[in-house]
């Protein structure tokens, strides 16, 4: 359940969101689902993003693309509410599923991008199968789906994205003696562990209690840790050396069980 402070959150930024996409794109915009930990109520204020599929009534024109340009900047002038990050596509792309439609109109970081890959994989397909539909409607019976084809691109994510993400994470890497870097490392291949497992996508935090059950005990500290700072808890490293060290080491581990 998400707590009281996050759901205010997650309501303001809805709210804005929603309105300055009335107020200037017209009726380009047919369907915004939430999904991610809006979605999950796993929702942390100051660490979460509005995660979202947006669905287009049509292909955008030039003059809708400045309209989404002005919408993400006049969201952008409250520094409070998460930042955005989803993606831009029409109906057709929605039901194709992302295996089959090119690179489009992204949220990134809280930018608007003309054309950009996004999270146009199929962890996005599957987790709409739980959004939060706030414009329009969704038939969730109609969505891609492919657990086999899930569980394939989590495998070539973790030997992709998550082996050069350990290769800067274990060279000059000042972020790495804090607390985000590592709870990020740490619960980030732990979803993809879990996905590999079960066939099936969960929350950071979820995946860290799953994760808490599942690996070897010698993994249990720097795991709560993780957790803990995801829940605003206090750190149970007294050196950011150690706790980097686990990290690293935690996530090479589960990155070799992803890839099997």
């Amino acid at each position: 359940m998400i707590a009281a402070g996050a759901a205010s959150t997650i309501d303001l930024a809805t709210g804005r969101f929603v309105s300055l996409l009335q107020r200037n794109t017209g009726d380009l915009v047919a369907g915004l689902h939430l999904i991610g930990s809006m979605a999950d109520g796993d929702f942390r204020p100051g660490m979460s993003d509005l995660d979202f599929v947006a669905v287009l009534s049509r292909p955008p024109t030039d003059d809708d693309v400045e309209a989404l340009v002005l919408v993400h900047r006049s969201y952008r002038t409250d520094p409070t509410l998460p930042r955005l990050d989803g993606i831009w596509l029409t109906e057709a792309e929605l039901h194709a599923g992302p295996e089959a439609i090119a690179d489009g109109p992204t949220s990134q970081q809280g930018d608007f991008v003309i054309a950009a890959r996004g999270n146009r994989n199929p962890v996005t397909w599957h987790a709409l199968a739980d959004a939060v539909t706030v414009i329009g409607e969704l038939d969730r019976e109609a969505l891609w789906h492919d657990r086999d084809r899930l569980v394939s691109w989590v495998r070539d994510n973790a030997a992709t994205y998550w082996r050069r993400w350990l290769a800067r994470a274990s060279g000059f890497s000042p972020a790495m003696l804090g607390r985000a870097a590592p709870m990020w490392g740490v619960l980030g291949i732990s979803r993809l562990a879990y996905t590999t497992a079960t066939g099936a996508i969960a929350s950071k935090s979820a995946v860290g209690e799953w994760a808490l059950t599942t690996f070897d005990p010698k993994w249990r500290t720097i795991i709560e840790e993780a957790l803990a700072y995801r829940l605003g808890q206090p750190s149970q490293y007294t050196n950011p050396l150690a706790r980097r060290r686990d990290a690293l080491a935690f996530v090479e581990m589960a990155i070799g069980q992803v890839v099997g």
